[in-house]
């Protein structure tokens, strides 16, 4: 399946996550901004949108920090650094990454992580010292009480800038952090991938009877399939690092460049996929990802298309919203080449 190689769990807590919801939103003594008629809809959400659409909600919902870093946002612009989440002593580490929020850059401890659908909020998070969540909540519902204040049109000011930052490969044990820098060719790697900004963000999927996820960042994915997951950094390959096959069965280049992705693009029947295959893998198409726009009951999604073997065959689709992928699952659709079609 896709991965060979994943921003949201509500579960028996909620009834106490509420509780804290509850007390905590009597913190926020006003609103962020005047309201507006704006709506906003979770469905379809880049990783911008998400992260400006808990920021806003933190910043009604609970005041205090969460809203001071929200309105000052406004001015400085919204940023989320991505960590992996063991850098941090959370309660609920979610699916591995940290999302730690901030405005203009500068960390104020105001950190999320995400476990399928749900989003699970801290804030006066340290490195070192145990941090237990404020409460678990989806999008949906974040999404339902902006839009009860009248606070979308926020939203979408803050995703117009928000910019989102993948530090974990500095964080690695490996020397993904050498090889990152693309000047030294360290085993070969010449520089970062951008992964496109339409590709961005968690998909889910409940295809092949099992239920998985990934999550794109500007320059990496992270999969849980299963009771496997991982996150691969994606780099581009210097050509001759390629040549030499004493590389790809060195066992030193293999453990330090385990969790790298090599990429290249395929242009396969008009449409531009991201081909991903391991680092000193030899043989084998590797896996690759494009977004597509499918018709489902009449209105137009996203879907992210994962492709493998010689013809690209489909190997499973996925949605941007974990109901929808339920509803979807092993769904065929008439623009995609799968095995059988053969």
């Amino acid at each position: 399946m896709v991965t060979g190689m994943s921003l949201l769990l509500a579960g028996c807590g909620n009834q106490t996550n509420n509780k804290v919801a509850n007390s905590s939103s009597a913190s926020s003594s006003s609103l962020l901004v005047a309201k507006s008629n704006v709506k906003i809809n979770s469905d379809n959400m880049s990783p911008q949108e998400a992260v400006s659409l808990i920021s806003t909600y933190c910043g009604l919902r609970y005041g205090g920090s969460w809203a001071a870093m929200a309105k000052e946002a406004q001015k400085e612009g919204l940023q989320v650094n991505l960590y992996p989440s063991s850098k941090y002593r959370l309660s609920d580490g979610g699916q591995g990454v940290a999302y730690d929020v901030t405005a203009g850059g500068k960390s104020q401890g105001l950190v999320y992580t995400v476990n399928n659908d749900d989003v699970n909020i801290y804030q006066n998070v340290k490195e070192n010292q145990k941090s237990t969540k404020l409460a678990t909540i989806s999008k949906s519902e974040m999404a339902n009480y902006v839009n009860q204040e009248g606070q979308g049109k926020l939203v979408n000011d803050l995703a117009a800038k928000a910019q989102v930052v993948d530090k974990r490969s500095g964080d690695s044990n490996s020397s993904a952090s050498t090889g990152n820098s693309g000047n030294d060719h360290k085993y070969g790697c010449i520089g970062t991938i951008d992964v496109p900004s339409e590709m961005q963000g968690t998909w889910y999927s409940a295809d092949n009877d099992s239920d998985s996820t990934m999550t794109f960042g500007p320059h990496s994915y992270t999969y849980s399939y299963d009771d496997d997951s991982g996150t691969t950094q994606l780099y581009k390959q210097d050509p001759q690092f390629g040549e030499d096959e004493d590389n790809y069965t060195n066992e030193d280049v293999q453990k330090a460049t385990k969790n790298w992705g090599k990429v290249s693009y395929l242009n396969i029947d008009g449409k531009r996929w991201l081909n991903v295959r391991g680092w000193t893998q030899s043989a084998g198409d590797g896996e690759s990802y494009a977004v597509k726009t499918e018709t489902i009951d009449g209105k137009q999604v996203k879907v992210l298309v994962v492709g493998g073997g010689a013809e690209n065959w489909v190997d499973a689709v996925y949605y941007q919203s974990k109901d929808m992928a339920q509803q979807n699952a092993d769904k065929k659709f008439d623009d995609l080449h799968y095995r059988d079609d053969d």
